[in-house]
């Protein structure tokens, strides 16, 4: 296994300002400059003259992570929080099957190697921490994965429905459906050595889970076992205890928060980089759940309402309920970070392009609170290139940047075109106007018999010319039967690194790779030696 990095610009505008470093984008952030050892030791600083719910925490977490196998450097990590020395690499996601698409591994991946560097950098307890979005009640965004099927990428959805907008820490998981989904997904990868321990896994790892979030933390944890990794659930009820303390902060100070998120917003706006949070100016920035549903709450003069009236607080009873049911209150996509910066000591969060984006409109919120937004890290993007794939894109020329960027179906076409010596596409025009032009007085004769007959003779000259696109199509068809070899090299290459022309990251899953190359691939993922300067990582397994 090895890895290169190769360049690539990310999809949004002020997530690629940050990271070249221009000034604008960097002005959004208190730390910017990232790749500068001294940014980590005026953190530390930072975080050393702040208070934190340490033992609070490390007494939830011991009991939370109970539930989970999990090794004693996890175990010991979680005590090393309770050191005021001790701080965290953070960052999360939500707990889509099977761990969902490659990007959570990446950046689990990217949380372990970076508290790893900073550990030695600093000389403190640096530990690694895992948020996963519990909270989150998007289940469609959960309940799937894709696959290659008869080479067609295809969407596999987990047939449990669920129409509520409950938190995923509260949606039970179908027990029979889930396994004939693992069951159905798994087949679809092939049969090779490493099958029925996989599936020995995930049923063992099933058949100990009640949520989708359960199942996920299960996964993760077998994953990444010797790691020291401590995952924390945002909907779990005794963190929701840990930070509610802070919900009542926020609700007191709600007014004043939504000015400043608002503001950072359009000061976004403004300078073109548009609007990454979708909010308007009324967002209270919380959910409250109800009937076990969550409800987004708005601002209304002195109360706070649903969005759509389905509750209504005065901000002293908010409070109140907020002190006896803090497992009724979650945070938005705003109030997180702020939730996150309040509970951990975070020496930097790691994060995705689109975190960036949003991340870069709370600057004022942040410090609202007294706090600052610590050192925003993008996450190790990560592509897979097994051998095969490797070894076509150097036969047929092709440039693996490119290729990652774009896939390469239009080089595929531009091959295809340079072997075919016949004139396909030319003749075919030419015929279709010789003919077109033959049958025109046929057609205007029909309509001088009958003018009733102009429909009919239109469509017959219709059928001719689909009769002469039928057969360009087969000959089209036999060309490629022809080359099929060598076409099937691109597809491959397609399928595996730009599959629905999207980054393999968001479409395939761990699990794929697992199946071809053990459950030892993660291990050795973690122990490569990756640089932190920004390039596209490719692995080539």
């Amino acid at each position: 296994m090895e890895v290169q990095d190769v360049a690539q610009a990310l999809g949004n505008k002020i997530a690629s300002s940050y990271i070249s470093g221009e000034s604008v984008a960097a002005s959004f952030f208190d730390y910017p400059n990232i790749q500068n050892e001294e940014t980590y030791k005026k953190r530390l600083d930072e975080l050393n003259n702040r208070q934190f719910p340490r033992q609070e925490l490390v007494d939830y977490l011991l009991e939370f992570h109970k539930k989970f196998d999990v090794s004693d450097k996890t175990i010991t990590n979680i005590k090393k929080m309770s050191d005021p020395k001790s701080v965290v690499v953070i960052g999360g996601q939500q707990a889509g099957l099977l761990t969902g698409p490659l990007y959570s591994i990446h950046k689990i991946i990217s949380i372990i190697k970076f508290a790893k560097e900073q550990e030695k950098l600093l000389n403190v307890p640096v530990l690694p921490v895992f948020w996963v979005a519990g909270e989150d009640h998007d289940f469609a965004e959960i309940n799937h994965t894709y696959v290659l099927r008869d080479g067609r990428v295809e969407k596999r959805a987990i047939k449990q429905k669920h129409y509520k907008k409950s938190p995923a820490s509260q949606v039970n998981i179908d027990q029979n459906k889930a396994e004939e989904w693992i069951k159905e997904v798994i087949s679809t990868f092939g049969e090779t050595i490493y099958t029925s321990e996989i599936l020995n896994h995930l049923y063992e790892d099933l058949r100990k889970s009640v949520t989708y979030v359960d199942f996920f933390i299960h996964i993760v944890f077998r994953l990444f076992k010797e790691h020291g990794l401590i995952i924390v659930d945002s909907g779990d009820a005794g963190f929701r205890k840990i930070g509610s303390p802070f919900i009542e902060t926020i609700i007191r100070n709600n007014s004043e928060l939504g000015e400043k998120v608002l503001c950072g917003q359009l000061t976004l706006k403004e300078l073109g980089y548009g609007q990454p949070i979708e909010i308007n100016e009324h967002n209270a920035h919380l959910f409250l759940i109800q009937d076990g549903e969550r409800i987004l709450l708005e601002r209304a003069n002195t109360k706070f309402v649903g969005k759509n009236n389905e509750c209504n607080f005065e901000d002293s009873a908010l409070i109140q309920l907020n002190h006896e049911q803090p497992e009724l209150f979650s945070n938005n996509v705003a109030t997180r970070p702020l939730m996150q910066e309040y509970v951990f000591p975070t020496l930097a969060f790691i994060s995705g392009p689109g975190e960036i984006a949003y991340w870069s409109a709370l600057k004022k919120a942040f410090h609202l609170f007294g706090f600052k937004v610590p050192p925003v890290i993008p996450r190790l993007m990560i592509s897979i290139m097994d051998r095969k794939s490797e070894k076509y894109v150097k036969e047929l020329g092709l440039d693996i940047a490119e290729v990652i960027k774009s896939g390469c179906q239009k080089e595929k076409e531009e091959w295809l075109e340079q072997q075919q010596p016949f004139p396909i596409d030319p003749l075919t025009e030419e015929t279709i106007t010789l003919i077109l032009n033959t049958h025109r007085p046929f057609k205007d004769l029909a309509i001088q018999v009958d003018p009733h007959l102009k429909d009919l003779a239109e469509k017959n000259a219709e059928l001719i010319v689909s009769q002469i696109y039928y057969l360009k199509q087969k000959m089209e068809k036999t060309i490629r039967f022809q080359h099929k070899v060598e076409l099937d090299k691109f597809d491959h290459i397609n399928h595996l690194l730009k599959p629905l022309n999207a980054p393999q990251e968001r479409i395939w899953n761990i699990f794929y790779y697992i199946n071809l190359y053990g459950y030892q691939l993660i291990d050795e993922m973690v122990n490569l030696n990756y640089q932190w300067n920004n390039q596209h990582k490719v692995i080539i397994i």
